[in-house]
C-alpha cells in the first residue's frame, strides 16, 4: 500500500505529465492521449493517457493510425498506476514491443541525506558546450554499441538554447573520459529527473555512478527542487535504494516499429 507521502507524489506526477512541457517537442491532445512531438517530426512520444477500459482498443488503434499516416515513430511511456489496467497488455497485442521495465524512484533531497553518497574525490565536470558533448557520445557508444549522434545533436540544440533546463556531467579517470549522466529541470516542476547513468566497462566497480547521482542532486537542492526522480533499471535500482531512493512506481515504454 502506498503511503500519503507516495500518492502526493503519484498526484503531483501525473499533474505534470499532463502539464509540463519540455523544450523541443510540440505538445498536442488527441482523443484521450497527450503526446510531444519531436521539432522534426520524426518521433511521437504519449507521454499520458486516459480511458475506459472498453475504449482502450480504439483508443490504441487511433494512435497507431495516426503515426502510421505521418510517418513517425511512436513511443507510449506506461506507468504502472495508469489506467486502464490492461492497457500494456492492449499495447503489445496491437503490436507495440515492449522495452525493459523501469522502477520510477524519488529522493528527497537534502543534505543530511546527502551524506550517504560520501565525498566526491574523482573528476567530474560540467559540459558547457556542444563541443564538449564529444566526450559523452564516445562514452554512449562504447557502452551501448551504436551510433549516438542524434541524441547528440539535441543535447547540443539543449545546451546552446536552453542551458537551464539539462545539465550533463562526465567523470575522468586519469584525463580519459569514463561515465556520464543528465538531469533535467523545468521551471514550473517539482521534479529534477536524472537520466543516461553510464560507465565504460573497464571503469566501473570505482564508484563513478554514485558519485554522478550525487553531484546532480546537489545541483537540483542549489535549485531548491528537492524531488529527484529516476527510471532505474534492475542494475541501478539497489545501489540508489541503499542511498535513499524510494520506489513510487514502475515505467515501461512501448515502441511501435512498423
Amino acid at each position: 500500500m502506498k503511503t500519503k507521502e507516495q500518492l502526493k507524489l503519484l498526484n503531483l506526477l501525473d499533474w505534470e505529465r499532463q502539464t509540463i512541457i519540455y523544450p523541443g517537442v510540440t505538445r498536442f491532445s488527441d482523443r484521450g492521449a497527450i503526446k510531444d512531438m519531436s521539432a522534426d517530426g520524426k518521433s511521437c512520444e504519449i507521454v499520458y493517457s486516459s480511458c475506459s477500459e472498453g475504449e482502450v482498443d480504439q483508443m490504441i488503434n487511433h494512435q497507431i493510425q495516426a503515426a502510421q499516416s505521418a510517418g513517425y515513430e511512436l513511443e507510449w511511456k506506461l506507468y504502472g498506476h495508469d489506467r486502464p489496467h490492461c492497457l500494456g497488455e492492449r499495447l503489445t497485442a496491437a503490436g507495440f514491443e515492449a522495452d525493459a521495465k523501469e522502477t520510477f524512484m524519488v529522493f528527497h533531497a537534502n543534505n543530511e541525506a546527502l551524506n550517504r553518497f560520501g565525498v566526491c574525490s574523482s573528476d567530474v565536470r560540467r559540459v558547457t558546450s556542444k563541443e564538449e558533448l564529444k566526450d559523452v557520445q564516445f562514452i554512449s557508444e562504447e557502452v551501448y554499441g551504436r551510433s549516438f549522434e542524434k541524441q547528440i545533436d539535441f543535447w547540443g540544440f539543449m545546451l546552446e538554447n536552453h542551458p537551464g533546463n539539462m545539465s550533463i556531467y562526465v567523470a575522468y579517470i586519469d584525463g580519459e573520459p569514463a561515465a556520464s549522466g543528465r538531469i533535467y529541470f523545468h521551471n514550473e516542476s517539482k521534479f529534477a529527473g536524472i537520466y543516461g547513468g553510464q560507465t565504460r566497462e573497464r571503469f566501473r566497480q570505482r564508484g563513478l555512478f554514485t558519485q554522478i547521482v550525487a553531484i546532480r542532486i546537489r545541483e537540483a537542492l542549489s535549485r531548491g527542487i528537492v524531488n529527484v526522480c529516476v527510471d532505474a533499471l534492475p542494475t541501478s535500482e539497489p545501489i540508489l535504494r541503499k542511498r535513499g531512493f524510494e520506489s513510487i512506481t514502475h515505467t515501461q515504454p512501448f515502441r511501435f516499429l512498423e
